[in-house]
Formats: C-alpha cells, structure tokens, sequence
C-alpha cells in the first residue's frame, strides 16, 4: 500500500482518532486508530511545538536572508530516472512490471520516447502503491519507461546537486499531466481539472487556447460531487478502477476565477513575474479568467527576460520560469522538429543558473528547480494519496541558494504546493487551499548560520553526437 502521512494539525485535533485534514472538494479516507498510550497524544503535542519553534525561528531568519524566490519548472521526469543511483538518496536501478518481474532499469538516452503520463497513467502506474505497473501505459509496453540517466549523461544536473541541495521525496502534485500540473504551481489547486484539451475539446482555434477560446473543453472532476461520491472516487483511484472513476468527471471550459499566488503578491504589492517559454502545454495563467483578462496579464512575459534582469540586478520577489518547449527535458518532440535532447535541456537550466548566480541578486536568492510530471517514467517510491487529485509519483528537485546545506539530500515530503508555502511564509501571506497549509516550506534544506556558499559557474556541453 502506498505511504500516508497525516498533518499535525489534524493529530493535534483528535486525541483519538487520526484523519486526513481535506480542502473542500477532497475525500476524506477511513479515520484509523490512534496507538494505545496515555502519552501519545503529550509526545504529539510536545513534537508539534518543537516544530513550530524551529519553523518559527527559520522563517525569521529567511525573511532576513531571502528577497527572490525563482521557481524553474521543466518536464516530464522522475527522480529514479533521473537521480535513482546518486550516493545517499532513495533512488533504484531496478523496477517492478506490472506481471510481478523485476528488471534493472537501462541506461537511458539523450532523446527519449514519448510514454503517455495522463492522470489515468499516474494512477495507472502508481496501483495502489505497488509502483509496478509503469509498463501498462501507452508506449511503454516494451519497458521503455524502465531507464534511468547516470552522472556521466548529465553531469551538470548531478554538479548542481552535489553542491546544493537535492530533494528525494518531491513529488508532483497531481497524477498528471502538464496543464494541472502547472496550474498548482501557481495555485495550489487545478480548479478540478484531471486533464488538458485532447483531439475534438480545441474549440474553434489552435489547442490550447484556455480563456481565449469558449468553445474549449477539458476533464474535470465534477462540481457537485456529493461526500458519498468523492469517497468512491477516492476508492477507484486506490484500486485502481479507472472506468469507475471517470464516472466522475465532466467536460469544462479551462477558463476559471481561482485565487493564485500571483493575486497575492498583487494585493500585497509584492513583485512578481512570470517567465514563459513558448510551451503549447504550460500556460497556467491564460487559464485564468481575471488574469488573462486584466492588468496582471503584463508579467507574463519572454522566459529570456529573466536574463536580461538577472544582469540588471532586477529580479522580482517572485519568478516562476518554464523554458522552450525545446529546452524543456521533456522526451517528445512537436511535429517538425527534431527529438528534444536532454543535454540541450539540461544546457538551458545551466545557462540560467549560471546567470542567477552571476546576479547581484544572488546572495538573497532561493532558486527551486523542479520538473512538472512523471512523463511516464519509472519510480519506486509510492506517493501519499492525499486527495482525489494525488501526490503523484516523485519527481526531482534541487533547492539552489548560498545559504543551501551544500551536499544535503532532504527527505521531507514536499511538492509544487510547498513552493507556495515557501514564499507565502517568507511574505507573511497566507495559504490558498487546504493542500498549500498542510505543505511544507523548503527552509530546513537551508543554513542562515553557515558562511554563503560561492556560486558554482558551470560550463555547457557539447551534445553533438549523442544517442
């Protein structure tokens, strides 16, 4: 069965029963038993106010140290695809198939085949936490999902992440895809959206027009799910019973009001940009009505304007950056192009990285650089089901900063959401969802007290002639 973790909050509420603390719209899973012993709940209670101390004391300390939160988003990758053999962290190099066959997980390719990575695959995969059923999604049939990069294939990745910080127990923060995804990273929801537009819901335009095209439709769970109904959804999701579980979608409009973390920031005069590469996948504030429509809609700007401000010491409070889809590290490629390579990817992220520690922005700088699903690829560690809409599989990050614990792998369970966490505390603003307040912030992977770390200039590589 898949790991579960419970909120404190919600420990610190019952003296004898355990529950997941749920946002509206979310199951609630079957209460269990509190272990026996008087002193359970005090060793509870006297935890929770040891963490709210070191919380406490961390945040001051960051609002000290921290003024730029840069959030680097990419595609479609996991973490035992990616970091599986890196030294200290919960990585595989084999993988279990679907039959019950275990297999050692191949050495992957610069250009990789496109596996399907839907929400019906992460669960698909996922099967109730067994984590073995990565060969039933469409293109992965022949193990395809079952491979794995090494040091020597993208070094500076590996570099980056002996130097800083690596998360291992990141996950996204929805089964999948891309476009909900990318709308938790902005909001800590997906506004009950499962999927993105697919062949016959474009509308009257080009794909993925959002709010600029009424005609468009997307799966969403529905609006008016009853408790009852939201625990069976819940239930085919753990079984998993996909039939069973579309029972419960609709086709909705992707235009939607939600409040985000960019309204926020708005509000409390704090600056903010969003740095987007063309990508016809992620573009989560066009899917949002009074964004796309207002006066916010001028800081979605060029992803190469991040460079040009970086040089200028002019970084905002809040940047989120997703690259070219070219750059992206995700495996497909768009008709007419040639495949996407992940040395050319992984050459993008150095170029940026090299140009945010070259700012004079940097020595009050937090970088999180993280990719935004599972892309069908392989990964041994079952995500929490915490809500209809996931975790789903881990997915790899690093936390960059002179004041990162320099070789430090963090364990914690975190997602996209804990980014907003992140930047909420370090603001003085307050959570969005249900799912942003029980997140975790990304503090404990750093040291206000150290000396700064030395910015870590590396060089890009030649990707000619690899397969």
């Amino acid at each position: 069965m898949r790991r579960t973790y419970l909120p404190l909050a919600t420990l610190l509420a019952a003296a004898s029963v355990l529950v997941f603390a749920c946002g509206a719209g979310t199951p609630k899973p079957e209460p269990s038993a509190s272990p026996p012993g008087t002193d359970f709940l005090t060793k509870i209670t006297q935890g929770g106010q040891e963490q709210a101390r070191r919380q406490s004391m961390q945040t001051e300390l960051a609002r000290k140290k921290i003024q730029h939160v840069v959030f680097i988003v990419k595609e479609n990758r996991t973490f035992d695809h990616m970091f599986g053999t890196f030294p200290g962290a919960d990585g595989a190099t084999t993988g279990e198939t679907c039959k019950g066959r275990t297999v050692r997980l191949k050495r992957a390719s610069d250009t990789q085949p496109d596996i399907t990575h839907s929400f019906n695959s992460g669960i698909t995969a996922i099967n109730g936490g067994a984590m073995n059923c990565f060969d039933e999604l469409v293109g992965g049939e022949k193990l395809q999902s079952y491979t794995q990069f090494h040091r020597d294939q993208i070094p500076n990745y590996w570099t980056l992440a002996d130097h800083f910080v690596l998360a291992d127990h990141f996950f996204s923060s929805v089964y999948g895809p891309t476009g909900p995804e990318h709308m938790w990273t902005i909001s800590g929801q997906s506004a009950t959206f499962v999927e993105q537009e697919r062949e016959g819901q474009y509308g009257t335009g080009a794909p993925r027009e959002f709010c600029d095209d009424p005609k468009e439709r997307a799966y969403a769970f529905k609006d008016d799910m009853t408790q009852e109904e939201q625990n069976l959804a819940y239930q085919a999701e753990e079984a998993p019973n996909i039939p069973a579980l579309v029972k419960y979608w609709e086709q909705k409009w992707p235009c939607v009001d939600i409040s985000t973390l960019p309204d926020q920031l708005q509000k409390a005069g704090i600056s903010w940009k969003y740095y987007r590469g063309e990508n016809p996948w992620a573009d989560p504030l066009r899917m949002v009505k009074h964004i796309r429509r207002g006066p916010m809609w001028k800081n979605r700007v060029p992803d190469t304007q991040i460079l040009d401000d970086a040089a200028k010491g002019n970084l905002p409070a809040m940047s989120w950056v997703v690259p070219p889809w070219e750059y992206s590290d995700h495996p497909f490629t768009l008709s007419g192009r040639p495949p996407n390579s992940m040395c050319e990817g992984e050459n993008w992220s150095v170029r940026l990285v090299n140009a945010l520690q070259q700012s004079k922005d940097w020595n009050s700088t937090l970088v999180i650089l993280t990719w935004d699903d599972f892309g069908g690829f392989y990964d041994h560690v079952a995500p929490p089901h915490l809500d209809l809409y996931g975790l789903g599989p881990r997915v790899p990050a690093i936390i960059m900063s002179p004041w990162a614990k320099s070789g430090h792998v963090e364990s914690r369970t975190l997602e996209f959401a804990s980014v907003l966490t992140t930047v909420q505390r370090l603001f003085d603003l307050p959570p969005l969802t249900g799912r942003n307040a029980r997140s975790s912030d990304v503090f404990d992977a750093l040291d206000f007290t150290q000396e700064p770390l030395k910015p870590l200039i590396l060089e890009e590589r030649s990707c000619s002639g690899l397969k």
